[in-house]
């Protein structure tokens, strides 16, 4: 690459200088392409961005009457930014607009929300319940006892065989620290 001046690329696009062109699209391309995938976007995604961005200045700077005097990198970058910001505030209506078409009426929407909402929490129990069930006999029978209420360490310790009271707070915290995992592992195995 030659390392062109901020001014010479926007001449060159002006001009229609395809050498040029291509040295720009190879410098600025990669950055542009980066910031959006690390914002929802995809490889496609950036160079349509950048393209539009391009012909945002032409339109501006070389049939318009603006004048430029600042970074092209910076300018472009800018015009990248704004765009890809207001293409997802776009998809985020796009998708409000499906929804309320999906029910007919806005008055339905918070029953949705909450009916989606009452899905999920299904869901993580449906979940928990798969992950208690993996853990050994003598965890879920400790885990249950707990969350039936049992208070009396030393009963606890009777009843399901384990050595002392002092044992039994530590057998729950290592079962507790198993579901967490186990809950864990099954919840990224059902992630789409």
């Amino acid at each position: 690459m030659s390392g062109q001046t901020d001014s010479a690329y926007l001449e060159a696009l002006c001009r229609g200088d395809s050498r040029v062109l291509r040295e720009l699209y190879a410098r600025f391309a990669p950055q542009v392409r980066s910031w959006v995938l690390r914002n929802n976007g995809s490889s496609d995604d950036a160079q349509d961005l950048l393209q539009e961005a391009l012909m945002a200045v032409y339109d501006r700077y070389c049939v318009g009457e603006a004048t430029f005097n600042g970074s092209f990198g910076g300018l472009l970058f800018t015009i990248c930014r704004r765009r890809w910001y207001d293409r997802l505030a776009e998809k985020k209506r796009a998708r409000d607009v499906r929804k309320e078409d999906l029910y007919g009426q806005e008055d339905v929407a918070p029953a949705v929300e909450a009916a989606e909402e009452a899905l999920e929490a299904h869901r993580r129990m449906e979940r928990l319940e798969a992950a208690f069930q993996q853990l050994s006999e003598q965890c879920r029978r400790l885990l249950s006892r707990f969350a039936e209420g049992a208070k009396d360490p030393d009963a606890l310790a009777a009843e399901l065989g384990i050595p002392s009271a002092n044992a039994v707070y530590q057998a729950k915290h290592r079962c507790l620290k198993r579901w967490r995992a186990l809950f864990q592992q099954t919840a990224q195995s059902t992630q789409p």
